[in-house]
């Protein structure tokens, strides 16, 4: 059977045409993602900061020069271009010397560096350990980096020294109260010879009962 090109009603091809052409663009619209590609967001680089302190010893005596070598590094990916580096020191410990252009306060010292992606800046303390407090057993060495304008260090480090027994006694008129080791040891034998004393009391008590 053959159709004829004359069967189909005018009107109804004008439809299908129109329905042709409309198709496709239903077809983009109803997939916004095949004719547009979302771009990555990535995060912007940022700085990671690490920070050491060490005059490489373990112990210290009063009169000692002590250097302390204090680093500081970027880790990340991004510059710091403003940072406050400071090392403070406890009480025994006598300023001398720092290198670069550093700010030397009571007890502080500041320098102002900047440090580019990956970088390290090094700086060095030159103090001398004094006559220490009877109770400080330690000395201590603080180093901290904080951006200009805040008062909370974005990361800080710590180095200790031990002192020695003989800085670390109390001092007269210190306010702490000493004593003869052997009155203490008296006392405790006298507590333990009283306790004797009522041990054997008590069985002489429970002889006689049984004797009775």
């Amino acid at each position: 059977m053959r159709i004829s090109r004359h069967a189909v009603h005018p009107q109804a091809g004008a439809a299908l045409a129109v329905g042709l052409i409309a198709l496709p663009v239903l077809a983009a619209g109803g997939h916004p993602a095949a004719s547009h590609t979302a771009a990555a967001v990535r995060p912007p680089p940022v700085p990671g900061l690490a920070i050491t302190i060490t005059d490489g010893r373990v112990a210290v005596t009063p009169g000692e020069r002590l250097t302390y070598t204090l680093s500081v590094r970027d880790t990340g990916a991004a510059a710091v271009p403003h940072l406050k580096i400071t090392q403070t020191l406890s009480p025994g410990l006598d300023f001398l010397s720092a290198s670069g252009k550093a700010a030397a306060t009571a007890g502080q010292i500041a320098w102002s560096a900047g440090l580019p992606a990956g970088g390290t800046r090094t700086f060095h303390v030159v103090a001398r350990v004094t006559r220490t407090p009877a109770h400080v057993a330690r000395l201590a060495a603080v180093a901290c980096a904080t951006l200009p304008g805040s008062s909370q260090p974005i990361v800080c480090a710590a180095h200790l020294d031990r002192l020695p027994a003989a800085t670390a006694q109390p001092t007269a008129g210190s306010g702490t109260s000493g004593g003869n080791p052997l009155v203490y040891v008296a006392a405790g034998l006298a507590g333990v010879a009283v306790g004797l004393l009522a041990v054997l009391a008590r069985r002489r008590v429970r002889l006689r009962r049984r004797q009775a």
